[in-house]
């Protein structure tokens, strides 16, 4: 019974997610999203051979890598993913921006391989940059993507990764329309290309901020170590990052930019987290105690960006991947995404198919103690996908028959 509701739930999700596509396309994104749900993986053997398909698995490769460079319904896909999750998009949003990668040290022939910075090795390797828009769920805080883009510097129009960024940034204020957000960022976009670009779209946004960077107080440039060390923090605030408690004390002042002298500035100042202050620059107006934590309270969220960074590398394999097109590698990617946020939505929805689900990872750890869902709603996913020896396209609602008797 449990893979019968696991399957009619992902069904339900890849029909709205492929509405509108023909038929073939509907049929290879059904056998994508699938595939990589039961195999937890992003190799197209793995997944070909999680469909529990009759032919040889040979030709279900060449069938999935064919469909994989076909990319023009890509802006209806992520439309109709967009539709399926807005009702889960909150007023007031925090938008998670940052930037990732996918690192191919080996590969030779895969298709506009780039020198990307390695965060984990920090040395230059080959591989692909990844620019990522999420926001978090209202009650869960877990991660749901927004905007998933790979891209190389290897590319004929690729011109930098600022003007890739700002098209992100462009793209989430087209979805988000008249509602209010806030972009949150780490210190990578404390640059003035990307406060014109967010001043342009008249957004709100949260930066943290690198400590070579100059600020305007009281009509003086001063550099913000020499700022932030004069404010000692009057806030007390406790709260837990990454499964630590930190005893925070928070202070903010009021600044502007040198490229943006007519914008009022708030930078907050938070001691307690790491050996130097922390230091966070916002266009939010400040008038207390109140709108000064809440503040650091979407910076804090913003950390959910990178468990969903962990979650693609090291629960799909990511890095693993072995398709030669940039445009295969991008639909995967997408899907991968779009996964993760259907997870997302049914830890935050916590039905009692997402409690059966959640109970068969079979973790070491209760459920009472774990605040983020992702890594155990995945792998009870797997469990029960893996006794699965039909495959998804076997399957079919089961009609309910009416009791009103016809003629014919």
């Amino acid at each position: 019974m449990e893979i019968y509701q696991t399957k009619r739930h992902l069904n339900t999700f890849i029909d709205k997610l492929t509405k509108g596509l023909s038929k073939p396309r509907q049929k290879f994104f059904r056998d994508l999203v699938y595939g990589i749900s039961k195999a937890n993986s992003v190799i197209l053997s793995d997944i070909g051979r999680s469909l529990e398909e009759e032919c040889d698995i040979q030709y279900i490769i060449k069938r999935l890598s064919r469909q994989l460079t076909k990319g023009a319904d890509s802006s209806i896909l992520h439309q109709n993913y967009l539709n399926s999750i807005k009702k889960a998009i909150p007023d007031n949003a925090l938008i998670l921006v940052d930037q990732s990668d996918i690192i191919k040290p080996y590969a030779e022939k895969m298709e506009a391989l780039s020198p990307v910075f390695d965060g984990s090795t920090k040395k230059i390797e080959k591989g692909y940059h990844t620019i990522n828009f999420s926001t978090a769920t209202i009650q869960t805080k877990h991660p749901i993507p927004l905007y998933s883009h790979v891209c190389s510097s290897k590319e004929e129009q690729f011109q930098s990764l600022n003007v890739e960024e700002i098209k992100g940034f462009q793209m989430i204020h087209e979805v988000m329309g008249e509602k209010p957000c806030t972009f949150v960022m780490d210190r990578g976009y404390d640059s003035n290309v990307m406060y014109e670009a967010i001043d342009k779209l008249d957004r709100q946004f949260v930066t943290r901020l690198k400590d070579n960077r100059y600020l305007i107080h009281k009509n003086k440039r001063v550099k913000v170590p020499t700022l932030a060390n004069k404010r000692k923090g009057k806030i007390n605030f406790c709260t837990e990052i990454k499964g630590k408690t930190y005893h925070l004390k928070v202070s903010h002042v009021k600044v502007k930019l040198p490229i943006l002298k007519e914008t009022p500035l708030n930078m907050i100042v938070v001691y307690g987290y790491g050996q130097k202050p922390m230091k966070l620059l916002t266009n939010h107006e400040i008038k207390g105690k109140h709108d000064v934590l809440r503040i650091l309270k979407a910076y804090i969220t913003r950390w959910r960006i990178e468990e969903l960074f962990r979650v693609q590398k090291q629960e799909f394999h990511l890095e693993a991947m072995r398709t030669m097109s940039l445009m295969s590698l991008r639909t995967l990617y997408r899907i991968v995404n779009y996964v993760i946020g259907y997870y997302s939505l049914l830890i935050e929805k916590n039905t009692g198919l997402t409690q059966i689900i959640l109970a068969r990872s079979q973790s070491s750890n209760p459920l009472s103690k774990i605040k983020f869902y992702l890594y155990r709603m995945i792998r009870g996913v797997r469990a029960i996908l893996s006794s699965d020896k039909k495959g998804i396209n076997h399957f079919h609602f089961v009609k309910r028959r009416t009791s009103q008797l016809t003629l014919w």
